[in-house]
């Protein structure tokens, strides 16, 4: 493959850049995409080539992972993000409203402005989320479950490092609350811009009843209850009904698929956290994990060798 001579940083950047995508790939596009770089930034300097090389990674890291418009995992991400978007938006704004009363008490405490940011930040930002969403503004939904997703990611951070002595019990409850944003950031990061959903009145609706569903899901996990008052066999439940639902993916059923992912997005931390709370510790966990993860497994791979092909892989003829 020919690289174009631009000056020695252009040329580094758009080696860097191809170098995400798979050998075959730079193999059969390289010279192309090289070609396009060329011309698109050829006078447009250096800040120029950085964003367009920045475009070239990006999308070579998507073909690499194989979330492209064209693959089974681009299209299940593109369903999934407005139920996604919509559950965050439940998520948040469901506690918030339950425990508004004790917000108040708190902020009548200590009236600070960080106070003030912590208190209202998230709500403020899950209804700009789904506002997004609704309008279709993917960019900014993206940008601002990113966001709460880093939010989340501190939290968590905080939780595990700022004590003394590392206590799992309090980064489990705390994950509980924080782990389903950075999930729901990521996941709607990775969907394919190209294949999410036009604003219109079933997108609406989608994103306005994925809204309903989380915070109904997680109202009945009520994770602020340390009695935990849901028996264990719910939060299997709440566990294993959506990832029986997630793995329908396999046979190309997208739709059931990203009902279940989103579904998991909510419930599984608090889930996975709660069966090992219940179950007293990891040697009494393992004797009904071992065989429930057996199970999972033999599913997948029934799915995998008897579903589809193409529902795991990439539609012939697209890139």
């Amino acid at each position: 493959m020919t690289m174009p001579v631009i000056g020695p940083t252009p040329s580094a950047l758009l080696r860097a850049a191809l170098q995400l995508y798979p050998a075959h790939y730079r193999r059969e596009r390289g010279e192309e995409l090289a070609e396009v770089f060329a011309d698109t930034t050829a006078e447009g300097g250096r800040v120029a080539a950085a964003r367009e090389a920045l475009g070239l990674a990006a999308y070579g890291l998507r073909v690499r992972l194989g979330l492209t418009g064209g693959s089974a995992a681009g299209r299940l991400l593109a369903l999934l993000a407005p139920m996604v978007a919509g559950a965050v938006v439940g998520a948040t704004m469901v506690p918030w409203v339950a425990h508004l009363e004790r917000t108040t008490r708190w902020l009548a405490w200590d009236d600070s402005f960080g106070n003030h940011v912590r208190a209202f930040a998230p709500p403020a930002a899950a209804l700009l989320l789904g506002v997004a969403a609704l309008l279709g503004r993917w960019t900014a939904v993206r940008v601002t479950a990113l966001l709460l997703g880093a939010v989340g990611l501190y939290g968590l951070g905080d939780a595990a490092l700022g004590r003394t002595l590392f206590d799992v019990w309090w980064v489990g409850y705390v994950g509980m609350a924080t782990v389903p944003f950075v999930v729901a950031g990521l996941l709607l990061a990775a969907a394919p811009t190209d294949l999410l959903p036009r604003p219109n009145l079933r997108t609406a609706g989608l994103v306005l009843a994925s809204a309903v569903l989380g915070g109904v899901l997680e109202a009945v996990q009520n994770w602020d209850d340390t009695t935990f008052p849901l028996d264990l066999q719910w939060f299997v439940v709440l566990l294993i009904a959506p990832t029986l639902l997630a793995l329908a993916g396999l046979r190309g059923r997208l739709g059931a698929a990203a009902v279940g992912l989103a579904v998991l997005v909510v419930t599984g931390p608090g889930s996975l956290f709660n069966i090992w709370r219940e179950s007293r510790g990891i040697s009494h966990l393992l004797p009904v994990a071992v065989p429930v993860v057996a199970l999972l497994v033999l599913v997948a791979v029934a799915e995998r060798r008897f579903g589809r092909r193409e529902a795991v892989g990439v539609v012939p003829g697209r890139a």
